[in-house]
């Protein structure tokens, strides 16, 4: 079988070419005006020379220029690097470096980051969105700034794709905070794609509200899945206002919303959420870290009649590994659920045996949905990637009912003398205290111990705590080596560009010390 990312558009498109692909501010776009714009972007990359499996770096912000500029790279058989975009795009510059692009499409404000950069030289196409365009669906036009090499070929014959080809270079932090690129095959991304329409039961009819960026592999799932139905995605980036994001999803009948925990923070504490009504909504899904189980049952609370599915994944899994059914939710609230159809997610001990029911180890996952590794970095790849699978580095255990509950990650482990402590725990408290709007723990530097765990906190709006108050309710809950030796307040934690938590912008292993 040699179906192709690309092919998830060509299909729908032929059997619905007048249905509503893409619904954005500035009007919408059928599956047959979208196949027409990936088609045109194809054709532009191979009349500058760009060649199966080179790298073509996509910088614009989510919107239907975005998704017809990313299927077309990959009808041009190379392999997309989204990024975000803007000056203050923290992995643009050494993404650039590490994967050296043949070509680059970019907006206006990303464009100078380019230009400086070293590989700058060697592009031998660059294309600069304008920025009002980015939502215009009838006027996305791609003019190269900088012709090398043309030639007057159109697309690539869709027939000689190869499934094991990369289809994308995904970049995330790695545990030193320098980015990573994780290679994705098409073979990859059809997979799980697959595997998550057979467990939300996508439709045609299905409809999702996307906050999360495109360039984050939980935002490129949303347009994988829906895209291979023939649904709609809806594209609204002004999260920052969070009930324009809520009356959007009731205007456009939205049946599925996603999100990663600071999003339902947001939404439950900075919105007018429990006001409204979304007649529509037939499913929600989480995933992009743990929620704590205070959140999910206030969610709950909240939207009681809708399905919530708490899902757990990693970019070197394609975005998925495993999920909670919502029926199942409450009963073990806390789970990150089983392993998704089609991967094998085990616990294993450091020598590779498995571990027990009840016996912490590292979560290992098997799959085809499984990244072959690394770009450029054959030694983690080695590490990170064996004959067992995928080590993920995550920390957990199974209970008897084949569930999966995680304790941390192996460099979230704060060692306070002779004790392992898991930032996670200590996080899961604080979230139960209801001044809390968001938790996370960090380890400093201590005299004595070695490392001593410090919660940075803000609280919800019109709440009040202070230090002692916290820490005695830690003290209440938990061992004493556990109780944070200090309480950072912040009027927001700081996040990733995919709205994730930023524990390294919070100091995490930080030589701060925290005097005896």
């Amino acid at each position: 079988m040699t179906m192709t990312v690309d092919d998830l558009l060509r299909r729908s498109a032929r059997r619905a070419p007048d249905s509503v692909a893409v619904i954005e501010t500035g009007g919408s776009l059928t599956y047959g005006q979208l196949e027409r714009r990936a088609d045109q972007v194809a054709s532009a990359l191979s009349r500058v020379g760009v060649l199966r499996g080179e790298r073509v770096v996509l910088a614009l912000e989510n919107s239907s220029a975005f998704i017809a500029c990313y299927f077309g790279i990959l009808r041009a058989q190379a392999v997309v690097v989204p990024l975000a975009s803007g000056p203050r795009s923290d992995r643009l510059a050494a993404a650039l470096s590490d994967c050296t692009p043949a070509a680059c499409i970019v907006d206006e404000a990303t464009w100078p980051t380019v230009a400086a950069s070293p590989v700058a030289g060697a592009l031998r196409g660059h294309f600069v969105v304008p920025r009002r365009t980015l939502s215009a669906p009838n006027e996305l036009v791609l003019e190269d700034a900088t012709p090398r090499n043309r030639c007057e070929e159109g697309p690539p014959d869709p027939s000689t794709g190869v499934r094991d080809d990369v289809a994308a270079i995904i970049y995330t932090s790695g545990t030193t905070g320098a980015p990573r690129g994780v290679m994705l095959t098409h073979a990859n991304i059809c997979a799980n794609t697959s595997s998550i329409i057979q467990y939300l039961s996508l439709s045609a009819a299905d409809r999702v509200m996307v906050v999360l960026p495109f360039y984050y592999v939980y935002g490129l799932s949303l347009l994988h899945t829906h895209i291979a139905v023939g649904g709609s995605v809806v594209l609204d980036n002004r999260f920052a206002f969070p009930n324009v994001v809520l009356k959007g999803m009731r205007d456009h009948a939205v049946t599925g919303f996603a999100g990663v925990p600071s999003t339902f923070a947001m939404l439950l504490h900075q919105s007018s959420l429990r006001k409204m009504s979304f007649p529509t909504l037939r499913y929600v899904t989480q995933a992009g870290g743990p929620m704590p189980a205070a959140r999910v049952r206030e969610w709950l609370e909240a939207l009681p009649g809708v399905p919530f599915y708490v899902m757990y994944g990693a970019t070197e899994a394609a975005a998925r590994l495993a999920y909670v059914p919502p029926a199942e939710l409450t009963r073990h609230l806390g789970s990150i659920g089983r392993a998704i159809p089609g991967v094998e997610l085990r616990v294993r001990r450091e020598d590779g045996s498995a571990a027990d029911v009840g016996e912490v180890g590292e979560l290992v996952a098997r799959g085809p949905n499984i990244s072959p590794g690394y770009w450029n970095c054959p030694e983690e790849t080695q590490v990170r990637f064996g004959p067992d699978g995928y080590r993920t580095g995550d920390l957990g255990f199974a209970d008897r009912d084949g569930f999966l509950y995680l304790v941390g990650r192996r460099h979230d482990m704060i060692k306070v003398g002779a004790h392992r402590v898991s930032a996670k725990e200590i996080e899961e408290v604080l979230h139960e205290h209801p001044a809390v709007h968001e938790a996370a723990v960090v380890s400093v530097a201590h005299d004595l111990l070695g490392e001593v765990p410090v919660a940075h906190v803000a609280l919800r709006e019109g709440a009040a705590a202070k230090e002692p108050e916290l820490v005695a309710f830690c003290r209440g809950r938990l061992a004493e080596h556990k109780v944070p030796a200090q309480v950072v307040f912040h009027r927001e934690l700081p996040k990733s560009g995919a709205g994730k938590i930023d524990k390294r912008a919070l100091g995490v292993g930080a030589q701060t010390e925290v005097a005896s």
